[in-house]
């Protein structure tokens, strides 16, 4: 089954994870928006696409006991590169020989011995936008994440593109998984790109949205949690999901607790997102 998962940060990285064993053709399209930590403080001085989530979902592919997950994912202390984890540095050197985001994030996730796709939303460094009621303009994800109040309009700083492996792997694919993560930091830049939502809009995939099990701890926590998709489908101005999965959903689906004692506040249960997927995708397919 040929799947496309989309979006950014824990949430996608855990989505692959689940899918990952059930899947014969598994793209990933990941968020380059996000302006803070190691990947912000590259993005200021590189002015390169954020490389952060792409490093935490190439590595979630990778078995967690591996050698290169743990040495990927080490984070320097003192100096100049305090906080900057090694995958990051690796991806900018890969960036910057290749000249090309998508090539970069390929040789990475060739070096880990991944056969999965990863793409990045676009290979142009891109910012998201907010338009307040007053006509205030708000950029980038951690300051609108920090409002106060619910912008009127969210956008991308420019108009961008996807590479065509992630248009074509849309248009190809059976299902396409949305989510779960921060709606506006993790779930909203990709829904933005241009050709991207024109092939949502036009996939005969069935489109999947994964809600989140907790209440984010970001602007979007003055939103009734129910009407999140409402809102998303306002901003992004089209319908880019046909059906949502709510935790609810899930442990009905999967005969659970909504969250087992082992799973974190804001995270899902990889072992029941991966029983939920199975019993979804046997039944897509038959």
């Amino acid at each position: 089954m040929k799947i496309v998962c989309l979006g950014g940060g824990h949430g996608l990285a855990q989505i692959l994870k689940a899918i990952n064993p059930l899947a014969s053709d598994l793209t990933a399209i990941i968020a380059t928006t996000d302006n803070g930590g190691s990947t912000g403080r590259l993005r200021d001085s590189q002015q390169c696409v954020a490389l952060g989530d792409i490093r935490r979902c190439c590595l979630e592919l990778v078995e967690d006991n591996s050698l290169l997950h743990t040495v990927f994912e080490h984070r320097f202390s003192g100096g100049e590169l305090e906080g900057h984890s090694l995958g990051n540095l690796a991806l900018l050197g890969l960036l910057q020989l290749t000249n090309s985001a998508t090539e970069a994030v390929a040789q990475f996730n060739a070096i880990l011995g991944n056969s999965q796709t990863v793409l990045p939303m676009s290979d142009e460094p891109v910012d998201l936008i907010a338009t307040m009621q007053n006509g205030q303009t708000v950029i980038g994800e951690c300051e609108i994440d920090a409002l106060n109040q619910l912008p009127e309009q969210i956008n991308l700083t420019k108009r961008v593109n996807a590479h065509e492996k992630a248009i074509n792997a849309i248009y190809s694919a059976d299902v396409v998984l949305i989510g779960p993560g921060s709606t506006i930091s993790s779930v909203m830049p990709a829904l933005l790109v241009d050709n991207i939502a024109h092939a949502l809009q036009r996939t005969k995939a069935c489109k999947i949205f994964v809600e989140n099990i907790a209440r984010e701890n970001s602007v979007m926590a003055q939103l009734k949690e129910d009407a999140v998709v409402d809102w998303l489908q306002k901003m992004v101005g089209y319908q880019f999901c046909d059906m949502s999965l709510s935790p609810e959903a899930i442990a009905q689906i999967s005969n659970t607790q909504e969250c087992s004692s082992h799973c974190a506040k804001q995270l899902h249960n990889i072992e029941q997102l991966h029983g939920v997927f199975t019993k979804l995708l046997l039944f897509r397919s038959e």
